[in-house]
């Protein structure tokens, strides 16, 4: 029997925890790992120190670790035509990922808020032209309109040119676009984005995970794993109240639904 895969947190499910507080904090409520906002609007990695990041590298040691990071750095932007917005995206990344292999991640997320069209994907010769980074750049498709024609198309051409582009699916963001009653296609787009995926967030903005769509989402990320793909999982909560004890609630409430997943999953399988 496969157990299912592990579940962490990401860090913008919670509020008013510095790093260390935070990584404490989710060691003592067993939450196995962290994915960490590391952009500006997170903990700001790019900024810290040497010596902050070694002390906060230390607390991870001690506590649980931080697998991957997160940037608000748009992928639109490092395909920019514009060679001082490109060239300012590719440092900020080059940093953060810089900043995450020192803190033990083994990922770095792009934002990707705006879809590509198949000629700008046909025509890019890479988002870092060359530049090799620290750990490798998972993509978030954050708007629906990834799984339309055109967009996907793009996407999986991308794919395809650099190798060392992975993908994060936001299970909200998935569900939108599964609940599109006018788009019939959209479960196959998923289905051929699969193995591309490496990390999937059970992603909650306030109504919960009830939503059949994100069971669609959920349930090919399960097959995947079960297939023996590895994809990593983790709860983001972006209700209006993330505190503590709220971020913990919704932790174990969308933690226990993948376990009831994943058993339904085996017992349909057996």
């Amino acid at each position: 029997m496969i157990a299912p895969a592990p579940v962490g947190l990401y860090s913008i499910s919670v509020r008013g925890l510095e790093v260390p507080a935070l990584l404490s904090w989710a060691a003592r409520h067993r939450i196995p790992f962290i994915h960490l906002r590391g952009g500006r609007r997170g903990c700001d990695l790019a900024a810290q120190d040497a010596t902050t990041l070694a002390r906060w590298r230390e607390a991870s040691a001690c506590t649980v670790p931080v697998t991957g990071v997160t940037a608000d750095t748009d992928l639109a932007d490092l395909l920019s035509a514009d060679p001082a917005v490109r060239r300012q995206a590719r440092e900020e990344v080059c940093r953060l990922a810089d900043a995450a292999r020192v803190l033990g991640a083994a990922w770095l997320r792009l934002l990707a808020r705006r879809p590509l069209h198949t000629t700008l994907a046909g025509d890019c010769s890479g988002p870092l032209d060359g530049h090799v980074l620290a750990v490798p750049l998972l993509i978030e498709l954050h708007a629906p309109q990834w799984l339309t024609s055109r967009p996907h198309a793009a996407l999986v051409r991308l794919l395809q040119q650099q190798p060392r582009l992975r993908l994060l699916a936001d299970s909200a963001q998935f569900a939108q676009a599964l609940a599109d009653p006018g788009d019939d296609r959209a479960a196959e787009r998923l289905e051929q984005l699969g193995p591309w995926i490496e990390v999937l967030h059970l992603s909650d903005p306030g109504p919960g995970l009830s939503d059949p769509s994100h069971a669609v989402v959920a349930d090919h990320a399960i097959r995947r794993i079960a297939a023996g793909q590895r994809i990593e999982v983790a709860v983001e909560w972006t209700g209006v109240d993330r505190t503590r004890a709220a971020a913990l609630a919704r932790y174990h409430e969308h933690a226990a639904w993948w376990r009831w997943r994943n058993a339904a999953h085996l017992e349909a399988s057996s």
